[in-house]
């Protein structure tokens, strides 16, 4: 993403660079797959791990995560960014899979799902299914959704340093169908908790007692003594095989110091999107905040809204098909969703009328900067982007495919930098007023109307 100060300005705004045209065949596809959709509520398979937690983050207002666990979470989050760029040629990063109402993310794809650990020690690999039995799992909810008998599980001892060790084993499991088996059941559990908003029918929490926050927040009824979970999926595992030479080879990369991924001002593609609002959400939390009233909060639909059903229909493919594009640089943080090897961008919108080609740039600039950003990120020249009509009476009128080009990626790379700048230098100055206005329509629900001055009378209402 990185524009050189030596490199002359582009002699066209971005705006003169884009062009648009519509993807009638792809809008096809995907209508037809959205009329398959299951009709029910995806299950994640983070949430298959935790029953209980993924009841309350459902159910139960938002509660913060302890300070500890935060810091591994982050620690986390930096690391997988870091494997993102570093092991990009080892397969497809974070692959998309769905099947039978079940998602997955396969942190990479190869000839077979490696699911990424980080740990603060490692165990031998034969005590992975009796100590670690959660790690286990989750690779075999990966390998059962991709239906391929055996994954690699890639653990990584990490601290503020660095990687100071890794461990890599093969896993194999006797049979994926008796793994998907118990991932129905588990999501049947979770869909009936949370229709009959109660937590009584789920298995104790693997989280009780090691930082859970809802429990340190008082939220759950959890006490401890509840049924256990059942493990069937580590008894399904035939053998594991420690991968001396893949240790090698990723500890190798890990260790490139040529390749370090250096820290960026910039955490989202929002931010250059709307940097005065992004100037109030990095200040705002010096004030002194207003407690919130508490709030009810309503049981999840047990139908998924039409962004959920937008997101199957894309996933619905190929393992791999959607994925993330690896970066050509570590900014932003934000990881760049592809289709197909393109970035692609999904929207909903409340607009009356679909998009003419030769007008979505002025109708909703928004989506051709923030793609222009995504594929200057990862080098590519072109995207895609799908959005679901809210108002639209028929699925066959639901959704538009837009395929967007650009002659040039420099001044995506050039606003980048240029708004990123002036961005820290308003929140160091306290200047706010430097920094482009929101559009109009974000006023309504922008919690800090009153101070940006952002909303003119010529306000857009185009979302």
């Amino acid at each position: 993403m990185t524009v050189p100060e030596s490199e002359p300005p582009s002699p066209n705004p971005w705006e003169a660079v884009v062009s648009v045209q519509g993807n009638a065949a792809l809008e096809q596809e995907l209508v037809a797959r959205l009329d398959r959709g299951g009709g029910q509520r995806s299950v994640g398979v983070t949430d298959l791990i935790s029953l209980r937690r993924a009841f309350y983050r459902a159910t139960a207002p938002a509660v913060p995560i302890p300070p500890a666990r935060q810091a591994r979470l982050d620690q986390g989050r930096a690391l997988h960014r870091t494997l993102g760029v570093r092991l990009a040629h080892e397969g497809t990063l974070e692959a998309r899979v769905r099947r039978d109402g079940l998602v997955g993310r396969i942190d990479i794809l190869s000839e077979l799902p490696i699911e990424v650990k980080t740990a603060t020690a490692l165990v031998e690999p034969s005590d992975l299914p009796s100590l670690r039995p959660d790690h286990i799992e989750q690779l075999g909810m990966y390998c059962a959704l991709v239906d391929r008998p055996a994954g690699r599980l890639l653990t990584l001892v990490a601290g503020p340093e660095g990687v100071s060790e890794v461990q890599a084993v093969d896993v194999s499991f006797r049979s994926t169908a008796g793994i998907l088996s118990e991932m129905r059941h588990r999501a049947d559990l979770l869909r009936a908790a949370w229709a009959e908003v109660r937590v009584d029918n789920l298995p104790r929490c693997p989280w009780y007692g090691r930082g859970c926050e809802f429990e340190e927040a008082s939220v759950c009824t959890c006490t401890g003594k509840e049924p256990p979970v059942p493990h069937p999926i580590p008894g399904e595992v035939d053998t594991i095989v420690a991968r001396e030479d893949v240790r090698d080879r990723v500890r190798l990369t890990l260790s490139d110091s040529a390749q370090a991924v250096e820290p960026t001002p910039v955490a989202r593609f929002r931010e250059i999107l709307y940097p005065r609002r992004a100037y109030f959400d990095r200040t705002a939390p010096a004030r002194v905040p207003t407690p919130a009233p508490p709030r009810e909060v309503s049981p999840p639909s047990p139908t998924p809204d039409l962004y959920a059903r937008l997101s199957e229909a894309l996933e619905s493919g190929p393992a791999g098909e959607v994925a993330r594009l690896p970066a050509r640089s570590a900014e932003p943080e934000d990881e760049v969703v592809g289709f197909r090897g393109r970035p692609i961008l999904m929207r909903t919108s409340r607009a009356w009328a679909r998009f003419r080609e030769d007008e979505l740039v002025r109708r909703a600039p928004q989506y051709a900067l923030e793609l222009g950003m995504r594929c200057a990120t990862t080098g590519t020249d072109s995207g895609l982007v799908v959005v679901a009509f809210e108002r639209a009476k028929t699925d066959r009128d639901r959704l538009q495919v837009l395929e967007l080009r650009f002659a040039s990626l420099t001044p995506f790379s050039r606003l980048f930098r240029e708004r990123g700048s002036a961005l820290a230098a308003a929140v160091r100055d306290r200047a706010p007023s430097t920094l482009p206005a929101c559009p109009g329509w974000m006023a309504t629900d922008c919690p800090y109307r009153s101070e940006c001055g952002c909303a003119g009378p010529d306000a857009r209402v185009t979302r």
